[in-house]
């Protein structure tokens, strides 16, 4: 047994870590959250980190017993938690993109982007095992484990990954995106202090019991989220709409315009091809709209089928364009969707001006020119 190690102190730490996770884990599924893109990455970080809770264990139980059968393990423990630490902070690079821009699209461009750190760590963990380069880790005779000379390499992409996530929410604030709920320090700063604290000194479990912890705090931020999340679309909601126009209060945004969305003939899609053909449809608004528009813009189902869009970073030209491109893409994609209905949208956007007295004045003006879009719509189908 290796006496740097103190195998109580991990068994609690880390057992506690793996409780922590397996109620978080089965909070959510009990929940029913995991389907969506950014959820289903969430998962991942937690089953990763359950796993390597469980082999550091292992690893460290075992470390400095005789035995072949030891050595093997230490080898495979070791080999798929060295890689395990680069690939969770890949995986929260990938939903904090996410979760600042909610476009499927740009997720897996970035995910190209940011997978070559973690397929390097791979091929040196695998290299290093079959091989037995010494390169990340050694097993000695006495199967005690032991550093390599590349071993921190793990450490410097994770710090690349925490680097990055930071840069991409201040980017993204910096832009006007309303990231109220998940301030990015909430995971970066207790794995930091884990991750140095167990590259310090070996033989502390402080690693992947940080990582815990941080998805813990996480979880309480995206639980005051979820209360401002329309469950069918995806999209902020009503609740939501009231916050974020106190905010925009405060903020005093040089200029505001808001465009009100309403889904045309969405009566006709639910009497002829039922509700469920109706929630689909409701579906597919949030997904496309949540693609089509910047980080800057805040979309809000506000109420059955209609559609709030707020823009703080265009001029009045800009949300022209955006209402255009808006319209092209539907266009394109009931084209190619094949889906037993067309969508389209009556559309009208008005600027916010202080002299409102309240919210409630201001949509009326959007929804003024919406239905002035609504009427021409009519006439053409008549």
């Amino acid at each position: 047994m290796n006496n740097q190690i103190n195998i109580a102190e991990i068994l609690i730490v880390n057992g506690a870590g793996v409780f922590c996770l397996l109620y978080l884990a089965g909070t959510r599924l009990s929940n029913k959250l995991g389907k969506r893109v950014g959820e289903y990455l969430f998962n991942c970080m937690i089953a990763i980190s359950i796993v390597a809770l469980l082999l550091e264990m292992l690893s460290f139980c075992i470390d400095g017993i005789p035995g072949k059968t030891v050595c093997v393990a230490q080898y495979v423990s070791n080999t798929i938690l060295f890689p395990a630490t680069t690939l969770t902070g890949y995986l929260w690079c990938l939903y904090v993109e996410f979760k600042i821009s909610h476009n499927v699209k740009r997720i897996r461009r970035t995910a190209w982007m940011l997978a070559l750190p973690v397929a390097v760590a791979y091929a040196l963990t695998v290299l290093n095992c079959l091989c037995k380069t010494g390169l990340l880790f050694s097993i000695s005779s006495d199967n005690v484990y032991k550093r390599g000379r590349f071993g921190l390499y793990s450490y410097v992409i994770l710090a690349f990954y925490y680097l990055y996530s930071i840069i991409v929410v201040y980017l993204a604030k910096h832009k006007g995106s309303k990231i109220h709920f998940f301030p990015v320090y909430t995971y970066v700063l207790p794995c930091v202090m884990g991750t140095v604290i167990q590259g310090l000194h070996y033989g502390v479990a402080a690693g992947w019991f940080s990582v815990a912890i941080a998805l813990m705090l996480v979880e309480m931020q995206l639980q005051k989220e979820e209360s401002f999340v329309d469950e069918l679309s995806g999209l902020y909601n009503r609740k939501y709409l009231e916050f974020y126009y106190k905010q925009m209060q405060m903020k005093k945004y040089a200029q505001v315009f808001g465009i009100m969305m309403d889904i045309n003939l969405f009566k006709k899609i639910n009497d002829t091809y039922g509700h469920t053909a109706g929630d689909d449809a409701i579906r597919t608004v949030g997904r496309l709209l949540s693609g089509w528009v910047d980080v800057s813009d805040t979309v809000i189902r506000f109420a059955g089928d209609e559609f709030t869009i707020f823009c703080t970073n265009r001029d009045e030209q800009g949300v022209m364009d955006l209402i255009s491109d808006i319209r092209k893409r539907l266009t394109e994609y009931n084209r190619t969707a094949k889906k037993p209905y067309e969508l389209s949208f009556a559309i009208g956007y008005a600027e916010y001006s202080p002299e409102y007295a309240s919210l409630d004045e201001f949509l009326r003006d959007m929804d003024q020119k919406m239905y002035e879009d609504k009427e021409v719509f009519r006439k053409q189908c008549q």
